[in-house]
């Protein structure tokens, strides 16, 4: 097994935050991108958060934020090291369970999602680290020089002022924006506004990505992701840039171990479930008959691609991907935890990430000293800051206009983050 693959996963909450807050932050402010994802008590009508639109798409996930919570947050911080040939990070992933103080909405059929992936409720009412919505309190300030909680992590992300990455991300910005920063503005062009100036190394969405670079014919996370541990091993097979991850966590009480590696299913003979494979659920769920086995229907795909071309070279690769994952030998590492955490979610994302940037590099990165991460992102300006839009066949541009200023709320908080810096935009 490769140990790319096997994630240490530090699991943070209000017993151990204030212990492990210093490596928190050093590895946000030496990550070269950091990936995040979230985890929410709930979304409200699908209908009314994917309108026609964008202003009132904006305004309806405005409201859902400002009545859900985020439950738990994902962050996976990847650091580019110096390696011959790779694109090799050190990786460290953080799963924060987190309560909000204030009263929220719960939707059934998110808790029903969580329970079914094994989220352990009693866990975050017990540990959940507690935080309040919207602006800073005046409470904040001299008391909270020795304890730290989720607002506090959000502004050490903002003020490390590395690359942002989500997965399909316009919901998730909206949710960090009001649970973890400042009220939300009225006006998206304002919210654009303040994203650009929060994160000028830029933001990410892997989905944009996948339906509009590399057009794939999936776009939800575990199958982009399963494509590209596919992509990543023809890479490595013709000795081209590829990743490699090295989970740098110290092993601890508190760090679980998933295992995501490559490895097919035992459903050779079971017809794929297209409507699974299309959008990441099926209606029948466990009742099901056909096979949900999302790396299969990758190889599958792989080798319709490797027919159309008609090159030979390709397919052999292909069938070398497909023997090598049923020949996987278990790691004398365990697997601590089986279940779905946002903390799986937010690497996914990253290597997706990682994994993009490996695809473009197109010299043989023979020496890597000579390429550094900023020649990297370079070569991806083509999907900086556009955050895929459901439904739309062009996304949404972080950017502020020539029409537009940033929030009051914003501006009023990045002068006490950044005292003497009000006019960086």
């Amino acid at each position: 097994m490769e140990e790319s693959f096997m994630v240490s996963v530090f699991d943070a909450h209000k017993d151990n935050l204030q212990f492990v807050w210093p490596s928190i932050v050093c590895s946000i402010q030496n990550a070269s991108f950091i990936a995040v994802d979230c985890e929410l008590s709930g979304l409200g009508s699908r209908k009314l958060i994917n309108s026609q639109a964008v202003d009132d798409r904006y305004k309806n996930i405005s409201e859902v934020a400002k009545t859900r919570s985020i439950i738990s947050l994902g962050l996976s911080c990847f650091k580019l090291s110096e390696c011959e040939n790779t694109l090799n990070f050190s990786v460290q992933t953080f799963n924060f369970m987190a309560l909000c103080a204030e009263d929220f909405l719960v939707e059934p059929s998110a808790l029903q999602f969580l329970v079914t992936h094994g989220f352990d409720f009693n866990k975050q009412y017990s540990q959940g680290v507690p935080y309040n919505r919207g602006n800073d309190t005046s409470v904040k300030g001299k008391s909270k020089k020795n304890t730290w909680d989720l607002r506090d992590l959000f502004t050490v992300m903002v003020s490390a002022k590395v690359p942002l990455v989500l997965h399909n991300g316009l919901v998730d910005l909206v949710f960090l924006y009001q649970n973890l920063y400042a009220d939300l503005p009225t006006k998206l062009s304002s919210f654009l506004a303040d994203l650009e100036m929060m994160f000028p190394s830029g933001i990410y969405d892997t989905k944009f990505v996948a339906e509009f670079s590399l057009r794939t014919s999936a776009s939800f996370l575990e199958y982009i992701f399963r494509s590209h541990q596919v992509k990543n091993i023809n890479l490595k097979n013709s000795c081209r840039p590829h990743v490699i991850c090295n989970h740098t966590l110290i092993e601890s009480d508190f760090v679980d171990f998933w295992d995501c590696s490559p490895r097919l299913q035992h459903e050779e003979d079971m017809e794929i479930c297209t409507n699974y494979i299309n959008h990441g659920f099926c209606n029948s769920a466990s009742n099901c008959k056909k096979s949900h086995d999302v790396y299969r229907a990758v190889l599958l795909e792989e080798q319709k691609k490797t027919k159309k071309r008609k090159r030979k070279d390709e397919s052999q690769v292909v069938s070398f991907e497909a023997s090598h994952v049923m020949s996987i030998i278990e790691s004398p590492r365990q697997e601590r935890f089986r279940g779905h955490r946002a903390g799986h979610d937010a690497f996914m994302t990253g290597f997706c990430f990682a994994s993009f940037i490996a695809q473009r590099s197109s010299t043989s990165l023979e020496n890597v000293h000579a390429v550094c991460w900023k020649n990297l992102v370079d070569r991806i300006v083509d999907v900086r800051n556009r955050v895929c839009l459901s439904g739309k066949d062009f996304p949404l541009v972080i950017q502020k206009s020539a029409f537009s200023k940033c929030s009051k709320s914003h501006l009023e908080k990045y002068e006490r983050l950044f005292p003497g810096k009000k006019n960086y935009f």
